[in-house]
């Protein structure tokens, strides 16, 4: 008589459990695009209850997707509570361009030295998109994703963790300059690729002083190219006096 063997006992499947999505992370990713975008435009009022009834969301949902992007720096609260878009000043400007300009000339003084190929990868494919990307906002997209990927190359966690606190109103204020300057979308993309190219170039020389030369160039370019000065205030930007509600 045969021995009959007993089936083989389940094993474990090397699986990941399904991570639901919560549902104020979508309303903060649509309300973060339309910001990015221009859609809600600076110094627009978000109304909560509106904002959940077109989302078909509950008011709480919104609520949380508020306070996250006031954090974020891309809202702030007026005195009777209600969610303001953030409309950048000068001063912000030259801020953020100045904590941007310290961070990166350390990031890409350590990825200089540390540049992986894997690094060297997806830097390439970030640049490849750029050269074909014709959209304003997918630009500003590729564009904060490509210093990312130097802050990324530096391996330093804190180097990272400050980037994070940076990026959104980077962001914001780059998509901002975009939209001002939409009729020479073709020539953004082309400075853009042309800039990048030029810090992957940097960044495979080995040669840390030279990497922080090309980063400084290239961070202080974006001055020029915008002319940010007294000069640009429109709808994007306002003065720290308006802001105050001072006489200009």
């Amino acid at each position: 008589m045969l021995n009959q063997q007993s089936p083989p006992s389940n094993t474990e499947i090397p699986l990941r459990k399904i991570q639901k999505q919560l549902i104020s992370d979508d309303v903060e990713k649509q309300l973060r695009e339309a910001i990015l975008s221009g859609t809600l435009s600076p110094g627009a009022a978000l109304a909560e209850a509106q904002v959940a009834t077109q989302l078909g969301v509950s008011r709480a949902s919104v609520r949380k997707a508020k306070f996250q992007l006031a954090g974020e720096g891309l809202l702030e609260f007026d005195d009777r509570g209600t969610a303001i878009v953030r409309k950048l000043t000068l001063a912000d400007a030259h801020e953020i361009l100045e904590f941007r300009q310290a961070l990166e000339l350390a990031a890409i003084r350590l990825a200089c030295l540390r540049l992986t190929e894997e690094a060297v990868a997806a830097i390439e494919e970030n640049i490849r998109q750029t050269e074909q990307e014709s959209d304003l906002l997918k630009l500003t997209h590729l564009d904060i994703a490509f210093h990312e990927e130097i802050i990324r190359a530096a391996c330093n966690s804190r180097l990272m963790a400050a980037w994070h606190t940076l990026r959104p109103q980077l962001e914001l204020w780059l998509a901002g300059m975009h939209r001002r300057h939409s009729a020479i979308t073709a020539q953004t993309s082309e400075v853009t690729t042309n800039g990048h190219r030029l810090l992957l170039a940097a960044l495979q020389s080995s040669d840390p002083d030279h990497a922080e030369q090309v980063m400084r160039q290239h961070t202080s370019g974006l001055q020029a190219y915008f002319s940010l000065d007294s000069e640009t205030e429109d709808e994007f930007m306002q003065t720290d006096a308006e802001k105050e509600g001072l006489p200009c």
